[in-house]
């Protein structure tokens, strides 16, 4: 309908002129919604759409609803399962009947023993002029600073360290492994910062595997039983508590 046809009608009708104009917002939004509906990549909604009879929409929105409502649903149950953090543990166990028996370190709780080292350290401490004394019965506070420069001159010099240690045959006054006796030959020496010279039992690995003993040798549980002695009367003051 035109314009001059609607006003020519408003004359003769008493009615508004602009009520029989077409509602062309309402019109360009359906095209709009419309438009998007036969476009959009979204299962359900073209067929809405392209409908021709109201079973048709009805089929193809009820279809839409349900299958989005079963997609929330599981959308919903993998967010909370994922936020349940839940962990699977898998354990499996292997019976193993011959286990190699574990190394064992043992190490005297002072790297140094006082009276192989008191002399040395004195020579040493009196030609560089850090003390004056001759007392070899025990050291001051000051006096235990200096033993780091000790050792590290007896090093530099390339001079053995091993005399100040405590030996292992020294220490070890009984040896069991399984009931059967053992020596201190069995045992590994190495160097640590802190506790000077220790032993380690059952390492031999590093050199020949097949001197690693099972903890079932002898018909055993796998027991070492060691008696040491201590020496703690010869435990540098100062250094160590004896």
């Amino acid at each position: 309908m035109t314009d001059s046809t609607i006003k020519h009608v408003a004359t003769i009708f008493p009615i508004d002129a602009d009520a029989l104009k077409p509602d062309l917002k309402l019109r360009r939004r359906r095209s709009v919604i419309r438009e998007f509906s036969l476009n959009t990549s979204t299962h359900g909604i073209p067929g809405i759409a392209r409908s021709q009879s109201i079973h048709n929409r009805i089929f193809w929105t009820v279809s839409f609803l349900t299958f989005t409502g079963i997609m929330i649903y599981f959308i919903i149950q993998e967010m909370q399962s994922f936020f349940s953090y839940p962990t699977q543990t898998s354990v499996s166990v292997i019976v193993q009947r011959l286990q190699p028996f574990p190394a064992v370190s043992i190490c005297n709780y002072v790297p140094i023993r006082f009276d192989t080292f008191i002399l040395p350290f004195l020579n040493y401490t009196n030609s560089h002029n850090l003390t004056n004394t001759n007392d070899t019965s025990t050291i001051t506070p000051y006096q235990s600073l200096l033993i780091r420069d000790f050792v590290q001159y007896i090093i530099n010099n390339n001079q053995s360290v091993d005399e100040y240690f405590f030996p292992l045959q020294a220490m070890l006054i009984s040896c069991l492994y399984n009931k059967l006796p053992c020596k201190y030959n069995d045992f590994i020496p190495f160097l640590s910062a802190t506790y000077g010279l220790c032993y380690t039992f059952n390492a031999k690995m590093i050199l020949n595997e097949t001197s690693v003993r099972n903890a079932t040798d002898n018909g055993g549980n796998g027991i070492l039983q060691l008696k040491l002695y201590a020496y703690s009367n010869q435990y540098v003051p100062f250094i160590s508590e004896g």
